[in-house]
């Protein structure tokens, strides 16, 4: 039995960003609850939200239209963070729409769709910490009773 199509599409895009070679490198982490450390920015943190599900069809099972959010989180600190994170959420961006393969996630999704981007900026001089969150759609379809398969 696979995975989840959404833990499916989210471990997909965790591979594209650290595939990408980004400011971030390898730290590229997916729903992590606890705070980084200054070992681990600058960061990408990929955060599941809502999902809206809708039936399609009469007959068992039902197409189910699935319209996902998730949010990427660009997180970097010192002098020039703000920047930093700026700079990480253009190559989050850049990643994420090179081409159509890059934007289905190989095929998993219809392309990935911004939404937003929020900046956030704490701390003082060498202390701060930057954020960049970028809110996506994602929509995809299952079948009902197998949200493990992709429709």
């Amino acid at each position: 039995m696979a995975a989840h199509a959404q833990q499916q599409i989210l471990d997909a895009m965790k591979a594209a960003l650290v595939a990408a070679i980004t400011a971030a490198r390898r730290n590229v982490f997916v729903d992590r609850p606890d705070e980084l450390s200054t070992s681990d920015v600058p960061a990408i943190v990929i955060e599941a939200g809502d999902e809206d599900v809708s039936a399609e069809g009469v007959n068992m099972p039902f197409v189910l239209t699935r319209i996902w959010n998730v949010d990427t989180i660009c997180v970097a600190a010192g002098k020039l963070a703000a920047a930093a994170a700026r700079d990480l959420a253009r190559e989050v961006e850049v990643t994420l729409h090179a081409d159509i393969s890059a934007a289905t996630f190989g095929g998993l999704c219809r392309p990935i769709e911004l939404l937003a981007a929020r900046p956030q900026l704490t701390g003082q001089s060498s202390e701060t910490v930057a954020e960049v969150r970028q809110s996506w759609r994602i929509t995809y379809f299952t079948r009902s009773g197998s949200p493990d398969v992709l429709a």
